[in-house]
């Protein structure tokens, strides 16, 4: 299994140790988890500070949206009106909360953080190639280097970093790239508490399309700003941005949750073809989440059990699928007879090759396993070719064809088949993977974590196995941006 070919560039950008690990429990990272339990998983406050500022915000001199916050000793809730967005660095996960709907929908921080590195990657790649044309045209702000970082929040990899100087004019501090003046901070007399100051660096850099280097100096200054003015370019058009502080006070309150919502987990109504699909295997998904924990030996017991009836009765393709399926279920362990003992009747490898030998397509199956990621094409066109009229679990096939169609950018063929796989069988981990990579070749890396999560939070799960990467991903984004956890 294979994570998508930019985000996989984008991890090995990252350039750090795979053993590193880090000290959060996984369940707390299931989508479907309610506030109660929520509140429950943070525990007692560790420290029950709370900062709260409101700034008057302008836009090219025109009123805007007053921006408010609340910055606790490990979060950071912005407050728009009735929206509430609680960036929880304790258990790193981002909660939209709707108070006048009652409404929570539980999304993961690593999916922001992996979507802005994606995305910086693919400009900086555009803008290489084009840079290296003959003629090559003047790049437009949205592929220069450091208006990419500004609006993303975080630093090109193993780029020299981009000339910003600052210059002081008075009290104030003014900051330039060339030439232009991109920002200027008035100092405050407001002191950030020191207990709540890590989360106040995260917000900025989580919140404001400003360049990292002048969001760490604004963290790094102990106070809030009287005001910051900076110009931006995230709209696609230069737009000045003034905010005002009109307050900030420190005060001494609970996690900003409601005990009471209802969870929403796809937002309604979206006729986005990849919300459609997440909405076709959502119920079955949860469905999976949701079945309480089996017994792994004996479920074992019950693949070996038909796959020993299949063979008996004759029938050797349903058994190759079996196996198959349950390898990808608990790992190719499972399928070997030394490793699971006294888990039912069970083939050895070699009783099970002298069995699949002489079946057709058994052998079509394996050889298109084999050429998956030498030759994709000729293996999607012997997965194609797969007569599976006869059995009933020829879902096993729709995985390895959703990924095949997927990379191939048929992702309309792709999601039929991922349908088809869901209804067969929601409990393999490997399809949670697939499916999330599938939504990751589209940069919607807020779907992909919505299936890494769920597939992660299935009551049998046995790791190592196809979710295993996500989680040394999401440690190496830790260690790699620590200032946006």
């Amino acid at each position: 299994m294979r994570f998508i070919p930019l985000a996989l560039t984008a991890l090995l950008c990252l350039g750090v140790s795979p053993g590193w690990t880090q000290d959060v429990d996984k369940t707390t990272s299931n989508p479907m988890l309610l506030p109660k339990t929520i509140l429950a998983q943070r525990g007692e406050e560790r420290d029950r500070t709370q900062f709260k500022l409101v700034f008057d915000r302008t836009r090219n001199g025109e009123p805007a949206a007053k921006l408010s916050v609340l910055v606790g000793f490990d979060y950071f809730a912005v407050i728009e009106g009735d929206r509430l967005t609680i960036s929880d660095l304790r258990l790193l996960r981002r909660f939209v909360i709707d108070r006048a709907a009652g409404t929570l929908v539980n999304l993961s921080l690593y999916s922001d953080v992996m979507f802005r590195r994606v995305e910086l990657i693919r400009r900086m790649e555009i803008a290489s190639a084009l840079q290296h044309e003959k003629d090559h045209p003047v790049l437009p702000d949205s592929l220069d280097q450091f208006w990419i970082e500004s609006e993303l929040g975080i630093a090109g990899p193993g780029k020299l970093p981009a000339p910003l100087a600052p210059r002081q004019d008075g009290n104030t501090t003014q900051f330039y790239y060339g030439e232009q003046k991109v920002a200027t901070v008035t100092p405050g007399d407001a002191e950030v508490p020191q207990q709540v100051r890590h989360a106040y660096g995260a917000f900025l850099r989580r919140t404001l399309p400003v360049h990292p280097n002048i969001t760490h100096w604004l963290g790094e200054a102990g106070t809030a700003p009287k005001r910051l003015d900076y110009l931006s370019e995230a709209t696609g058009k230069e737009e000045k941005i003034s905010l005002t502080l009109v307050s900030a006070t420190a005060e001494s309150d609970d996690f900003p949750m409601p005990e009471h919502l209802t969870l929403v987990l796809l937002p309604q109504g979206s006729k986005d073809p990849d919300v459609t699909l997440m909405r076709e295997v959502l119920p079955r998904m949860t469905e999976a989440v949701s079945a309480k924990p089996a017994d792994r030996q004996a479920q074992i017991a019950e693949f070996r059990a038909a796959i020993d009836r299949d063979f008996k009765e004759k029938h050797p393709f349903a058994a190759a699928l079996r196996l198959t399926e349950l390898a990808l279920r608990w790992g190719r362990s499972a399928t070997q007879c030394e490793e699971v003992k006294d888990a039912g009747p069970c083939w050895t490898k070699e009783e099970i090759d002298k069995k699949l030998r002489d079946d057709p397509r058994s052998m079509t199956m394996f050889k298109a396993t084999a050429l998956q990621d030498r030759k994709p094409a000729e293996a999607l066109k012997l997965w194609n070719g797969l007569d599976r009229s006869d059995v009933p679990n020829g879902y096993v096939i729709d995985i390895f064809l959703g990924r095949l169609l997927s990379e191939r950018g048929q992702r309309a063929e792709a999601a039929k088949s991922f349908e088809a796989a869901f209804a067969g069988d929601p409990t393999v981990v490997a399809l949670y993977r697939e499916l999330g990579d599938h939504f990751a070749r589209a940069s919607r890396l807020d779907l992909a974590w919505l299936c890494y999560d769920l597939g992660r939070a299935l009551p049998n799960r046995s790791p190592p196995d196809a979710l295993t990467g996500i989680d040394t991903i999401e440690q190496e984004l830790v260690k790699t941006y620590p200032d946006m956890f």
